[in-house]
């Protein structure tokens, strides 16, 4: 299962007050050891991306690129390429393809503009692990990167040496469902996980304003086809067990929590859906407000054919 051949990992090597920092910061470890993991087993070409701020409130232009060290001066520049070249040195000796690229601007953008120029096929992120009273602001980086980023989007939870355990797909029984149930499938076979697929039931006849109530007759007629078709997904895989088919009435984001507390899920893969956030199984904010509370990785996955609100600058030079 070759599916990935080119994988971007995003390195935040800021901490505090300090733009770079000689030791990885955790959440950046979690994905930097799930990258190097992933492009080994799927021999893939690995890309190292840091994204330096280019502004610093209480530096003036001037002194803000430089950092005093004993031995003089270096930019943070200097200082974040020394770090990245480390890592691609370590992703090499693990026999892993890999380069490196530190760039100014807005961490989110920088990273889908990094995708659309190399056409990265997935994107792994580490969650930093915020505050509890703003987990997730609508604004922050990760949430702008899974609505627009063009490519699969992995944020990664786990602490970088345990191994995924169990998968859950979130099944619309739609194209980008079934792109879904394709990766997060890959992903169970790859780590030999247990695969839960999880489908939250809804009436396609139905006007949702007025529901009428569906005779039982319809709802296990509906319930059989979708059985089917997701059993006929599953024979693609070579699962060491059994995948679990759930179905649920309740809305799906309840639906997608409860099975990830009962089954202790350590990966939710689901589709998105245009500029709009995580859709079919989940529409707008509503996905936004489960990303933060959701104690497992995310894989989010788009629809053929989406376009990225953002564009390559004309003159794009690496």
């Amino acid at each position: 299962m070759k599916r990935f051949k080119s994988i971007l990992v995003g390195v935040d090597l800021a901490e505090g007050d300090r733009h770079v920092v000689d030791t990885i910061p955790p959440s950046s470890l979690k994905a930097i050891t799930r990258a190097i993991w992933l492009a080994k087993t799927n021999a893939a070409h690995l890309t190292f991306l840091n994204v330096l701020s280019p502004w610093a409130p209480n530096l003036d232009a001037e002194t803000q690129l430089l950092v005093q060290e004993g031995h003089g001066q270096r930019t943070v520049r200097d200082h974040a390429k020394e770090v990245m070249a480390k890592l691609v040195q370590h992703a090499n000796d693990e026999g892993v393809r890999a380069d490196n690229r530190v760039v100014f601007g807005k961490s989110w953008m920088e990273t889908i503009r990094q995708v659309i120029w190399k056409q990265h096929d997935l994107v792994i992120v580490g969650a930093k692990d915020a505050s509890p009273t703003h987990p997730f602001s609508t604004g922050s980086h990760t949430v702008k990167l899974l609505r627009k980023c063009p490519c699969a989007v992995w944020v990664t939870k786990l602490p970088p040496e345990q191994k995924l355990r169990s998968v859950l797909v979130a099944h619309d029984l739609r194209p980008v469902g079934d792109e879904a149930m394709e990766l997060g499938g890959a992903m169970a076979e790859l780590h030999d996980a247990e695969l839960h697929v999880l489908h939250a039931i809804e009436y396609p006849e139905l006007d949702h304003v007025f529901p009428a109530p569906v005779s039982d007759e319809k709802a296990a007629e509906y319930r059989h086809e979708a059985e089917q078709k997701i059993n006929d997904q599953l024979k693609q895989f070579k699962l060491s067990r059994e995948a679990h088919i759930h179905f649920a009435t309740r809305p799906p984001d309840f639906a997608i929590w409860h099975c990830i507390e009962q089954y202790d899920i350590d990966l939710l893969a689901m589709g998105t859906l245009g500029r709009s956030g995580i859709s079919g199984m989940i529409t707008g904010n509503t996905a936004e407000r489960l990303l933060p509370l959701v104690p497992c990785s995310i894989l989010a996955v788009k629809p053929s054919g989406f376009q990225s609100p953002v564009t390559l600058p004309h003159h794009h030079h690496p």
